[in-house]
């Protein structure tokens, strides 16, 4: 006999859909699996043997084939196993087949015993049997709060694979689980490292309210133990909370390489990431087998931040050019193309030479000319050019640190981020644009979105012949004085004109290290 039943396998950031055909016959007993099943699910056939001889069910010995189409995909993960184990239910005639049609698609990893364990991604397959037209998932216990996330569809939480059995022959039924609001409203916890903790620093953090309010990228460069990693850390609380869609496109991604099985919410904050300088290109910009996605993928619609820029490898500060101009990563590899997401604000730091102590007021650099330049020429002239904002850290004087005197606490500076972002989207209606920084400076986007008064021009244009500004660098320069005008508490009318004073702005928070030591 031949029965089909549906699952799905995870590709990427996606899923497919996975027809799981059972057929049982005359022959020598076992059970053959076929279809490029690899990884994990290799070891299906003996989890599932295991769990249908304690499903409370008798299975005759019998010749068992199950093949996954389609056959010329790879699949992974252990959440086929339910399928495999529900058609070859069917097959032998214990649950009817006709409840095992195109309306349920079963995802769950099996244990020895028949219980049913959540497997990671839940949540994009989900939406891959609602984008199929299924009308239930059938899901671990632990995995319906997931899984109910998506409106549409029905959940059934499974608990063993006798429960399952009991509900296709009609003896019983599992409730569905209530469908759940995608609520992804988020507010700093208790405790949370706080802006006002920081003494001094004015240019680092303006550059960082900046930053986070017009989605630019950030560059800190100075010498080591000013509070460049101190400021970064502080930077992902000053985040509005993610909208629902932004929120549903992080909580896949982090569920499937997070390491997500089931019963969490969506992820209603921006991620932050912070990858060690050792991380592979593999890992910073995805790939792998099977491809997943990496660090830039997990810091999708939040803050990525490298500490000692100069120390990452070479193909990962390149590799990061076009998911920085793009917003997404180009993966081509023998087995498998995939675009994976990537709009994510990059912050970075960075010692001004080898030793650290380039321009410092008190210390003296160590280091030779040479040193000094081969160090800072690590970083290439096209990745510097996709930074909006580059900006020098000087030690705070103890003077400065003895007064304590009181900062901006992190929830202000919130407050005048939300407004500014806020005022973006109102300029940015019916665009796919999100923020300033996402501006495209082709088609005349720019000069619409962005112009500039005559006095404004004439200084954009002395700075571009005094410090060699590429056409790509001027753009990001308005697009950063458009930002310091929605910040500022009269930002004026939507469509006049940028002044003079907020390009000279921008341009003071985009220093170089050599300009900056100049």
């Amino acid at each position: 006999m031949l029965t089909r039943t549906y699952s799905a396998s995870i590709l990427g950031v996606d899923a497919f859909l996975v027809t799981v055909e059972a057929a049982v016959g005359l022959g020598i007993p076992g059970l053959t699996l076929v279809g490029r099943a690899s990884g994990a699910l290799v070891e299906a056939r003996e989890r599932v043997k295991s769990a249908l001889a304690h499903c409370g069910h008798a299975i005759p010995p019998r010749k068992q084939v199950v093949n996954l189409a389609p056959a010329d995909e790879r699949k992974e993960s252990p959440g086929i196993d339910l399928a495999v184990a529900a058609g070859l239910l069917a097959a032998h005639g214990v649950v009817p087949a006709e409840r095992l049609g195109r309306e349920l698609l079963l995802w769950g990893e099996l244990a020895l015993d028949g219980v049913v364990r959540p497997a990671v991604g839940t949540l994009v397959i989900g939406e891959c049997a609602r984008r199929e037209g299924f009308r239930a998932i059938a899901v671990a216990e632990e995995s319906a709060a997931e899984a109910s996330l998506l409106p549409g569809i029905e959940v059934l939480p499974v608990r063993d694979l006798g429960q399952l059995v009991a509900h296709l022959r009609g003896e019983a039924t599992i409730e569905a689980a209530p469908p759940r609001a995608l609520d992804a409203s988020a507010e700093p916890p208790p405790g949370e490292l706080d802006m006002a903790d920081v003494r001094g620093l004015v240019l680092a953090r303006r550059a960082i309210e900046v930053m986070v309010a017009g989605g630019h990228n950030l560059l800190l460069h100075g010498p080591p133990g000013v509070g460049k990693t101190m400021l970064a850390r502080r930077a992902a609380a000053l985040f509005p909370p993610l909208d629902h869609e932004s929120a549903l496109e992080v909580t896949k991604i982090h569920g499937i390489v997070g390491g997500s099985r089931g019963g969490g919410g969506l992820v209603g904050r921006a991620p932050f990431r912070a990858p060690h300088h050792t991380v592979s290109v593999a890992g910073l910009l995805g790939g792998g087998s099977p491809l997943r996605p990496g660090e830039v993928s997990l810091a999708h619609h939040g803050l990525l931040f490298l500490d000692e820029l100069p120390e990452f490898g070479r193909g990962c500060l390149e590799g990061l050019r076009e998911p920085i101009e793009e917003g997404h990563v180009n993966l081509v590899r023998a087995q498998a193309s995939l675009r994976l997401p990537a709009r994510f604000q990059l912050m970075a730091a960075m010692n001004p030479c080898p030793c650290g102590y380039l321009g410092h007021p008190e210390r003296s650099c160590v280091d030779s000319p040479a040193a000094v330049q081969r160090y800072q020429q690590r970083l290439s002239g096209p990745l510097l050019d996709r930074l909006d904002l580059v900006v020098p850290v000087a030690p705070t004087s103890p003077d400065e640190l003895a007064r304590r005197r009181p900062s901006e606490a992190s929830s202000i500076l919130r407050e005048r981020i939300v407004r500014a972002r806020d005022r973006q989207r109102r300029r940015l209606r019916g665009s796919p644009w999100r923020t300033n920084a996402e501006i495209p400076a082709d088609g005349g986007t720019l000069d619409r979105l962005a112009p500039l008064d005559s006095e404004a021009e004439r200084l954009l244009q002395a700075l571009a012949r005094r410090r060699c500004l590429s056409p790509r660098a001027q753009h990001r320069l308005r697009r950063v004085a458009l930002t310091l005008r929605d910040l500022a508490d009269d930002p004026g009318a939507p469509s006049s004109p940028l002044g003079a004073a907020a390009i000279a702005e921008a341009a003071h928070l985009r220093r170089l290290p050599e300009q900056a030591a100049s």
